[in-house]
């Protein structure tokens, strides 16, 4: 079961993907840090008032109960459909991935702060370390790569350790 935490964090950055612009479910799952099926499963459950519709498969296809009920949005966006009918051409029309992590990473803040899980107890250098960049929070942990959070100086292997547990244990994962 994912922390409701997690399910807030995929819904911000859904309501963030620009109107004419759609997004892959592992384009999402990549900047929040959990699998591509997790964001489809919450996206199946708590998309109610969001723009799913900007929301695909890799291929820019979705099944065609959806495809039906998107179109008509597509249409109204700009979005237009591939030749094949079974999706949007999601190559003409990926959002700026990187301006959409910017945007998720700044609106996100305020919710880890009040929501986030607390890290592990871990060597006072990795702390210090975690610290000087602003991670606070597991959540805050998993918006960045393992081998960014390795190379900060004061972080040791024991640490990475300590972190890889609790990130598995609150269902989140590094960065890819």
């Amino acid at each position: 079961m994912a922390s409701e935490l997690t399910i807030e964090r995929v819904l911000t950055l859904v309501e963030l993907v620009p109107r004419g612009r759609v997004v892959s479910y592992g384009d999402l799952a990549k900047i929040v840090g959990i699998g591509p099926r997790q964001v489809g499963a919450f996206m199946a459950h708590h998309s109610e008032g969001l723009t799913w519709w900007r929301v695909t498969n890799a291929s820019g296809d979705l099944p065609r109960d959806l495809l039906d009920r998107a179109r008509p949005h597509w249409a109204d966006e700009g979005i237009l459909v591939k030749r094949n009918g079974l999706g949007c051409r999601i190559a003409d029309y990926r959002a700026d991935l990187d301006a959409l992590a910017t945007a998720y990473r700044i609106r996100i803040a305020a919710t880890l702060e009040t929501m986030g899980t607390p890290l592990p107890k871990t060597s006072n250098p990795a702390q210090s370390a975690l610290a000087s960049v602003g991670i606070t929070t597991l959540e805050e942990l998993s918006e960045w790569s393992r081998v960014d959070v390795a190379g900060l100086h004061g972080m040791g292997p024991k640490a990475l350790g300590i972190l890889d547990d609790a990130l598995a244990k609150s269902e989140l994962g590094w960065r890819s």
